[in-house]
Order: C-alpha cells, then structure tokens, then sequence
C-alpha cells in the first residue's frame, strides 16, 4: 500500500479498502533527488570559498581532493510540542560529515523510496543508528517519523597542506563546514576601531567645544566602513 507524504489516508490496491494511517506509529521511507548536478554543486564550492570570511587565497588554493555523490540516510521526527509541530532531523548514520543535524527538508519535495527509485551514480548509505536511539531525548508527542535519503556532496578539499572536508545541500545548495580556512581578523579591527575612535572624538568634541567637530563622526563612520571593506577584500 503506497502511502505519501502527509497523507492519513490510503486505499489498498487490491481491496480497494480505505485504510486510516496513524502516522506517529509508524516509520515511512522517503528519498529526496538532487535537484543540483555535480557542476553547479563544484560552482556552488567555489563562491563558497571566495566568500568573505574566507582566507584570501582560498578561492584559488583549494584543490578538490575528492566529491562524492550521496544519498545519506537521516531521520525526520515530526513533534507536537506546547500544542506546535516542531521538526527534528537526527543523522541515521555515523558520520563526521558537517551539519547533519542542521538540514532542511523542503516540504512537498520528497517521494516514497523503494526498489522503483533510480539513485543513478550516487552512493546510497547504509543504516547504523537505530531510531530508537533517539526517541527518549526528543522533545513533545510523537505526530511522525520518517527515514529520509538525502541527497549531498561530500568534499574533501586541501589547502596549505591541510586536507578538510565541505558538504553541500544537494536539493538547496547551502553549504555546511565545521572548520575552514579564514582571513585574519586584526587588520580589519584596527581600520574600523580606528574610524569609530575618531568618531568617538568628534562627539566628544563637539559636546563640549565646538559643534563643528560633529563633522568627524560622518567622517569616522565614513572611513571605517570604506577601509573595513578594503582590507576585507586584500588581506
């Protein structure tokens, strides 16, 4: 008997009888498919290391050590707490994969997962971690649970001689990292700290001088926004 996704109702195929599904005791099997290909998940990976935050040589320095393409297996626990469904998403494997336990299942996306789905060239992961294992630390009643495949890129990259590993939503494309390379936050504290310093003076200043000293705040605040964004872009 097929049952879909937020359906209470289902008719047997054979009997054609209407059965009622009580969904918080039962668990369902659902696989969500890439919706991003390899190429666009590799371009996704290279803004990401070009982003701000990153080490300046980052974008250009990381070398791909290895992308996989995989179905990694998490459950979904649907639950009524304080009179409100809240979602909670455990990894159904062990793993030291970054933001297992942060993904977003789009609703409506995901399909029922059985011997007729194509997984195609991605890797599909086994269970090790029973679902019982997290039920006594959930919070709230049990409204559904579900095992879901869910589809990621794996990355391991190295830079400056350090191998570390990305992993990319492949349904939303968001990118998870427990560490990687930064740039340095001294030069931009002390660009910015200085024009807020100067901003400082020309308040004080003004309140107890001359008015026109108020004209170093706008210049304060001016210049630590433009050299903050300088030095972000150079160092």
């Amino acid at each position: 008997m097929r049952v879909d996704s937020g359906i209470h109702f289902s008719k047997c195929a054979y009997c054609d009888t209407t059965v009622f599904v009580d969904r918080a005791g039962v668990m369902f099997y659902y696989i969500l498919p890439f919706t991003i290909d390899e190429d666009k998940a590799k371009a996704i990976f290279r803004r990401w290391t070009a982003g701000p935050m990153m080490a300046k040589e980052l974008e250009k320095g990381a070398e791909i050590v290895s992308f996989e393409k995989i179905f990694f297996p998490v459950y979904q626990f649907k639950r009524t707490v304080e009179g409100r469904e809240k979602i909670e998403v455990r990894p159904a494997k062990g793993t030291t994969l970054p933001g297992m336990q942060e993904l977003k299942i789009p609703p409506g996306d995901i399909t029922l997962y059985d011997a007729s789905f194509n997984t195609g060239d991605a890797k599909v992961e086994e269970l090790e971690i029973n679902m019982d294992a997290y039920l006594e630390d959930l919070p709230g009643e049990a409204k559904e649970q579900a095992l879901i495949y869910f589809p990621i890129y794996s990355i391991t990259y190295r830079f400056n001689g350090e191998e570390l590993t990305a992993m990319i939503d492949g349904s939303g494309g968001a990118v998870y990292a427990s560490t990687f390379p930064t740039r340095s936050s001294f030069p931009y504290a002390m660009v910015t700290g200085i024009g807020f310093g100067v901003s400082f003076i020309g308040a004080l200043l003004g309140g107890i001088v001359d008015g026109i000293f108020f004209i170093l705040v706008v210049i304060g605040f001016a210049a630590a926004l433009y050299l903050g964004h300088r030095v972000t872009k150079e160092v």
